[in-house]
């Protein structure tokens, strides 16, 4: 299954967008989760993406953001880190909202569809997850589209590790688009796209 690697990328080119170039919408920016120290604050990778996030948010890109991480241990708790990072710069509370279930990619695009309600969103990842990320929307039914985050900050060692995982982690994918895992999901959550509609 070689050929994913080169075929990801040609086939959804066309939904990822340079930051600036992005069509205003009223959806959400689905920041997916990655690292965060043991201080709470996030890794310069997951910086990135919310740094890339906050400009698409004061640009008037996008009406919200939903932040999507890996809660799974006591002490590690990405969607609160990214929360408190947008909202320490001056995001307001109520346009941030948080999924703690998005252990996985397929996980946080399942669970905002299902549970956020989220039919439209731009995924803002690193470029290289960026089109496993479009793919698995695809697969679910979720218009997406993408804007890279900045990835100058994360040291050459660890961008090798992260292609790395990312070849297995693409052909993983194709199995999730065949076989859909497990996801939890739960009731559904409010969000600002429910406070406009009067729900």
């Amino acid at each position: 299954m070689l050929w994913i690697l080169l075929w990801f990328p040609k086939e959804f080119a066309s939904r990822i967008f340079l930051r600036d170039a992005l069509p205003a919408q009223r959806g959400p920016a689905l920041v997916l989760g990655a690292g965060v120290y043991a201080d709470g604050e996030p890794s310069p990778i997951l910086e990135g993406r919310l740094e890339t996030a906050l400009a698409l948010f004061r640009a008037g890109k996008v009406g919200w953001i939903l932040v999507s991480g890996d809660n799974r241990a006591q002490n590690y708790n990405e969607p609160q880190a990214m929360r408190k990072w947008l909202i320490r710069r001056g995001i307001p509370v109520e346009f941030v909202v948080s999924d703690y279930g998005g252990r996985r990619t397929y996980d946080s695009l399942r669970r905002a569809q299902a549970v956020f309600g989220v039919r439209r969103a731009v995924v803002v990842t690193s470029d290289f997850h960026l089109p496993r990320a479009l793919y698995l929307a695809s697969s679910m039914g979720l218009e997406a589209t993408g804007v890279a985050a900045d990835t100058s900050k994360v040291p050459l060692r660890a961008r090798t590790g992260f292609l790395a995982r990312e070849f297995a982690a693409r052909h993983v994918a194709v199995l999730d688009r065949w076989f859909p895992p497990h996801t939890m999901l739960g009731n559904r959550e409010p969000t600002p796209d429910d406070a406009r509609a009067g729900t």
